[in-house]
């Protein structure tokens, strides 16, 4: 009887071992199932929004640490995997100390392969893109560098998966990007796709224009896209940097007298090219940028304005002009005037024609 009993005992001992283990393996197996389920349906990298983004690796950083640096700024799925790959790829222990910029939409491998070889003083294809350039402009220099062509660029530019806050204060319209590509001295990696370079052009723009510059746009009563576009004609009209708020001055006295730009500026983007001198049939030409023919600003911005430009915008000079006159074609410089008669008057001295 006794045997019995501790033969039913040991049975039963058995069974809720196995029944545990059972538990154990489902608990594990759903786990894991969760977890491949994640990854696996995450957006792949050309589908996540495109976001340049700058890490730091420290000296004597582990694998593990730079994976986890790089899961909480959004640049790989799984700080395991990417750990797990890097033995794989036998990048594990090679990865180097310093400042890196990486891309949202780049490959695990392209990013294992930039941090294993580019220190901190590793140089990439370096491309300046001066203040008043157009996105065509922009286009053409970079494919004069041989970084991308004029296609893949333009083709970048209608993306819509940059993730930046300020882009969607942006209206619909045609080179929505124009005036938001920052100019400045850009480094990006041999290899670099458009869309990095988009991104990294509309980073700086993020970078440089700063909350107070938005709070400023708002007590002037304009959006930032307005204050952009009011830049951009800036740029454009004021080749002197002293000159710039005075233009700007013009600008607002105009829009708030219910006065038409007239900004030949304007005339030439629509017209696609920049003449020496506009024709009267060109001032007709049929475009929501003609502020010829059409009352208020342009539609968008007509070239990308530099920072003095967009401060000129935001702190125009207080005056009463209305009207300037190209001065000295070798300097830039304008003469400004506050009537019709004064205005016509400067045209005849400088034989000026608009």
């Amino acid at each position: 009887m006794k045997s019995k009993l501790l033969m039913i005992i040991k049975v039963l001992c058995q069974l809720g071992v196995f029944c545990l283990i059972l538990v154990l393996c489902y608990y594990v197996g759903q786990k894991a199932y969760n977890y491949v389920y994640n990854i696996a349906n995450q957006p792949s990298e050309a589908e996540r929004s495109v976001k340049e983004v700058n890490i730091t690796v420290e000296k004597g950083a582990t694998t593990k640490d730079i994976a986890k640096i790089l899961e909480e700024n959004g640049l790989i799925r799984s700080s395991l995997l990417f750990e797990l790959k890097s033995r794989y790829f036998k990048y594990d222990g090679k990865f180097k100390e310093g400042e890196f910029s990486l891309s949202t939409n780049m490959s695990e491998e392209e990013i294992m392969e930039i941090l294993a070889t580019r220190g901190a003083q590793a140089e990439g294809i370096w491309f300046t893109i001066p203040e008043g350039y157009t996105i065509k402009k922009i286009a053409e220099t970079l494919e004069n560098n041989k970084i991308v062509t004029q296609d893949e660029f333009m083709e970048a530019l209608k993306e819509t998966k940059y993730d930046y806050d300020f882009l969607s204060e942006i209206p619909e319209r045609s080179n929505r990007l124009e005036g938001y590509l920052f100019p400045d001295t850009y480094e990006v990696r041999e290899g670099a796709d458009a869309a990095e370079i988009v991104s990294k052009m509309l980073n700086r723009f993020d970078e440089i224009v700063k909350p107070e510059y938005y709070k400023r746009a708002q007590e002037l009563g304009y959006t930032m896209d307005e204050i952009i576009i009011i830049a951009s004609i800036i740029e454009q009209e004021a080749k002197l940097e002293e000159e710039r708020p005075r233009v700007a001055g013009v600008i607002y006295n105009r829009l708030e007298s219910d006065i038409p730009l007239q900004m030949c500026s304007t005339v030439m983007y629509a017209l696609g090219k920049r003449k020496d001198r506009l024709l009267y049939k060109d001032l007709e030409v049929d475009s929501p940028y003609n502020t010829y023919l059409h009352g208020g600003l342009p539609v968008g911005p007509i070239c990308n304005p530099g920072e003095a430009s967009i401060k000129a915008a935001l702190y125009p000079e207080e005056h009463d002009y209305y009207y300037f006159v190209l001065m000295d074609e070798e300097t830039g410089e304008h003469v400004f005037t506050s009537t019709g008669e004064e205005h016509n008057a400067a045209k005849k001295k400088y034989n000026q024609k608009f």
